[in-house]
């Protein structure tokens, strides 16, 4: 499961994987979202291949994410 969401949403985004859990735990879901990419990795490949390999993407839709270019070019566009 793909996250993606405008960092001003991270608290969202964080309560949202609390709820998510039990699935989680079951082995139904593995969460990913731009806070699991190691430093001097890059943000676009990995975004780019992790979104490409999810079979769920989360769109967390915000004012903030809607006002996101970033958000908007480059993983709800390929999403879609």
């Amino acid at each position: 499961m793909f996250f993606s969401y405008s960092h001003e949403d991270e608290e969202l985004r964080n309560r949202l994987e609390k709820h998510l859990a039990l699935l989680r735990r079951q082995g139904l879901v593995e969460a990913w979202h731009a806070r699991h990419i190691l430093a001097r990795s890059d943000l676009d490949q990995a975004i780019s291949q992790s979104l490409e390999s999810a079979d769920i993407v989360l769109l967390l839709m915000s004012a903030d994410f809607l006002a996101s270019d970033y958000c908007d070019s480059r993983e709800m566009r390929r999403a879609m």
